[in-house]
């Protein structure tokens, strides 16, 4: 269980989109897709948190590392784009994992530019 806290961070700001997720929201924005825009930047941050899990816990390969923070980055906002099916008022939008996946890409890039001159981890 100890090794699985690098992912914490991750997993309690996943509970936060979550429960904003869970109610509708009346946001009256004059920009034009600003919720696209809000999409990114939350997503964004996740990708940053997972990527501090992925790159902190796991001795692989940086591709595997990279693509195991898009692929789960992109499948937690699917699930959240599915978890609105259910509650009233709000509704599924591909757009908005569209956006999702551009966040957690720019959140990756964003983590591997602050830690880039970092030495890699000894392997076990």
């Amino acid at each position: 269980m100890k090794k699985a806290l690098p992912f914490l961070p991750a997993a309690l700001y996943y509970g936060l989109i979550f429960v904003f997720s869970s109610r509708r929201l009346d946001l009256d924005v004059p920009l034009p897709n600003f919720d696209k825009l809000a999409h990114a930047a939350a997503y964004g941050l996740m990708g940053f948190l997972l990527a501090f899990g992925f790159f902190k816990l796991l001795h692989v390969s940086l591709k595997t590392k990279q693509g195991g923070v898009i692929l789960t980055g992109v499948g937690l906002g699917i699930l959240d784009e599915v978890h609105q099916i259910f509650v009233p008022g709000r509704s599924p939008d591909l757009l908005d994992v569209a956006a999702d996946a551009l966040g957690v890409a720019l959140g990756l890039i964003f983590f591997r530019l602050i830690f880039k001159n970092r030495p890699p981890e000894k392997r076990n």
